[in-house]
């Protein structure tokens, strides 16, 4: 299916992905109310599962809602999403909306909705054009500040974005790929869909506070301990961007990918850094080598031999 836009599962069946329906009175169209994580596939592989759904039991518990599915089973259905569009790089979400209301009303009480399970592939993607993972990416400043974390725990994984999109909108215009927001205190926080890093005196550093912190984060800071660099959080400023060694962000829409723009200032002599590159090529490496990974079709082997055994 290798024209496929992927695979959906909702309300116990799967179907094509554009036919996934919710209703308009659902809080999770009306208000944002729902919330997801979005797992990587490559080559028929998916890359730390049980972390991204770690994340998103993490973020349900935040928000108070419940799947009606154990991660046992998740998984499964992640898996057959997969490969029912036939693909063997793809993004798989998992999303957890609120449900709609008793009686079906616009507003109601929340601890009365239904929680609802959907899940869905679709051909993986870069969240910068696909040539800046080699050529590097040109981030922008933007002057909309991230919501604080007083507001919005930025740690849970929601559609709640509209800083992100805004902030997105000043990259584009001004012929920037992606911006980096600040925090309303004025360091700098993470850009949709991504988390920043810079190199200074030989340390990786990365925001700590007010941003989600990615998956693929994670994985850099275990790639630096095998590299035995330094890699820690830090209150970041635009200065500290603009005037890093070098910088780079990292993403499960692309790994790691190297900034050698930043607004209208170039990073180092403009060119990928070394490091940069040597955590980016490493990951890839990593990946082949199956490090973190779970294949798709041997959870649809284990899934079969569950069925078998309940015959």
């Amino acid at each position: 299916m290798e024209d496929s836009n992927g695979i959906a599962y909702q309300r116990g069946r799967f179907l094509p992905v554009e036919e996934v329906n919710v209703s308009i009175l659902d809080p999770a169209f009306s208000k944002s109310d729902v919330v997801f994580d979005v797992v990587s596939v490559w080559d028929g592989r998916f890359f730390r599962l049980e972390d991204h759904l770690r994340r998103f039991r993490e973020s349900r518990e935040y928000v108070r809602m419940k799947s009606p599915y154990s991660e046992d089973k998740m998984k499964q259905i992640l898996a057959q999403c997969v490969d029912r569009a036939g693909l063997s790089e793809a993004m798989v979400y998992m999303l957890c909306t609120r449900g709609s209301y008793t009686g079906g009303g616009a507003i109601g009480d929340p601890r009365s909705c239904e929680n609802e399970f959907i899940a869905y592939s679709h051909p993986y993607y870069w969240v910068v054009p696909r040539e800046r993972v080699k050529t590097g990416v040109h981030l922008w400043l933007a002057e909309t500040c991230r919501a604080p974390n007083s507001a919005i725990n930025q740690k849970t994984k929601s559609f709640n974005r509209m800083d992100l999109t805004r902030a997105q909108f000043e990259a584009l215009d001004a012929g920037a790929d992606a911006p980096v927001l600040p925090s309303t205190d004025g360091f700098l926080t993470e850009g949709p869909g991504f988390n920043l890093w810079i190199v200074k005196d030989g340390r990786v550093l990365t925001p700590g506070d007010n941003m989600l912190e990615g998956i693929t984060r994670l994985t850099v800071f275990e790639l630096c301990s095998l590299l035995d660099l330094e890699a820690t959080t830090a209150n970041l400023t635009a200065e500290d961007l603009q005037k890093s060694e070098e910088a780079f962000i990292s993403t499960t829409g692309g790994g790691i990918v190297p900034v050698t723009r930043v607004s209208e200032r170039a990073i180092g002599d403009g060119t990928p850094g070394q490091i940069s590159c040597t955590l980016r090529d490493l990951y890839w490496a990593k990946r082949a080598e199956d490090w973190h990974t779970t294949s798709v079709s041997g959870l649809l082997a284990s899934s079969a031999e569950s069925l078998a055994g309940t015959r």
